[in-house]
This record gives structure tokens, sequence and C-alpha cells, in this order.
């Protein structure tokens, strides 16, 4: 089963809680912006399949995204939930989400069919005694009628020739495919950049808007983790944050 990310944000916020006590500024139903937010810092897996230029989500991100809110409920920081549960399996997120079990689907019970071989064969009708009970027998059709011959003197006549059959119309030919066209290149995107720090910048390539100061709060409180993974690889140059 695979859904939009819209369709992901509803399940999403009809399995949480609404009366949940999170903790700060963390919201209590995830929207497309937060699942987009997730899937940047590694707490969101890459979407499972594409249709055309639309991500699709499955079962496993519903179960990521309600971990991570599960987990932010009971007062843990960003960091401490991608420690947890970055690369966690499917059975430690079930454990985490507590999702309920769908309803069972109701089938119909079946008929019991006929047992056809096991009944005794009817027994045939009584033939008639009279022969008006019985059906009309068919009446013999009568024979050809000879050809009269003819007088002495005067040759046979002829059969009468056959008329031609009409000719038929020649079948329409398929219409011939038009050529394949070329698909026209995709509208050219604005792509969003947060310098987060020395060497190491995010780029929000979601076709949104730009980020808000508040949102690049969150950004650098969130990018702490990440960019000690970074450092810890030699894939960032061993310097603090930019202001």
């Amino acid at each position: 089963m695979e859904w939009t990310i819209g369709e992901l944000a509803e399940r999403a916020s009809a399995a949480l809680t609404p009366t949940a006590q999170l903790n700060g500024r963390v919201r209590d139903v995830p929207n497309e912006r937060l699942i987009r937010w997730y899937a940047t810092i590694g707490l969101l897996d890459p979407p499972s399949a594409r249709r055309g230029r639309v991500a699709m989500y499955g079962r496993r991100h519903l179960l990521q995204l309600i971990a991570v809110k599960r987990r932010q409920a009971d007062g843990r920081t960003i960091a401490e939930i991608q420690a947890e549960l970055t690369g966690a399996t499917d059975q430690v997120l079930e454990s985490i989400a507590r999702l309920p079990e769908p309803p069972a689907e109701k089938t119909a019970p079946r008929t019991a069919r006929p047992r056809f071989w096991a009944e005794p064969p009817a027994a045939p009708a009584p033939a008639s005694a009279t022969p008006e009970a019985g059906p009309a027998a068919p009446k013999p059709a009568p024979p050809p009628a000879a050809p009269r011959p003819a007088p002495p003197g005067r040759a046979a006549p002829r059969p009468a020739a056959s008329r031609p059959a009409a000719p038929r119309s020649p079948a329409p030919r398929p219409a011939t495919p038009p050529p394949h066209e070329p698909p026209h290149p995709p509208p050219a995107a604005i792509v969003h950049g947060v310098r987060l720090a020395t060497g190491v910048t995010l780029l929000l390539d979601g076709g949104g808007r730009a980020p808000a100061p508040d949102d690049l709060a969150e950004i650098t409180a969130a990018s702490e983790a990440l960019l000690s993974v970074l450092r810890h690889h030699d894939l960032a140059p061993p310097e603090g944050k930019l202001p």
C-alpha cells in the first residue's frame, strides 16, 4: 500500500492522539513540511517509489513518522531520536509506534453446492400408448420436379446464368501512429541553501518557500548530530558552526 505525502500526513494525524503532551514547540500533528524535514535529517527513509513527479510512501514511513512523534511526546530531543531510530528495524518501529490493528474484513459464508454426481439419475418418461399423444412425425419433403423434355426440333433451354458476386470493399488500413514526440523538459526549480557549518551546506530541493529565521534556528539545532557524524568520518572540516 502506497500513499502520497499528503495522504501520509493524514494517516499519521489520525493515528496520533491530538491531546498528546509534546514538549517545547513541537507540533502534535505532522504536516507535509515537517515530513520533508524529517527525510532531510535522516529520520524518514527516501520515498519508496515515484509516479511521475509524485513521491510515494509506504507503511515503514508511517511507522517512522509516528515513532518520532511518540519519542517527542516522551521529551526526547531530535538528536536523541536520531541516535535511536536512524536505521531501526520494522519490529522496533512497530513497538514504538503502537499502531492499531486494521479491522478484519468480513467474508460472506459459502453456500454448499449440490452434489449432482451423488443423486440417482431421473427415470425416463414412459412412451405414449397412442400415436396421438406423441409428437407429430415430420412430413417427408416432396421430390424435386423433373425437367420437362424439350419438344422435337428445339434445343433444351439453357440454365440462367448466375449473377456475379458484388466486389468486396477493401478493409480499411490501420491509421499510422503519430511519430513519438520527445517529452518536454521539466521547468526549472528554485533551490534554497542553508549554511550549517564551514564546508557543509543544506540544499532544500522541495520547490517550497525560502526558510524563515525560525526555520533556520530549528535546522541549526537539529544539525548538531549530523555535523558530528560528518566530522567523525572526515566529511566536514573540524571547525565550529557559522553564526
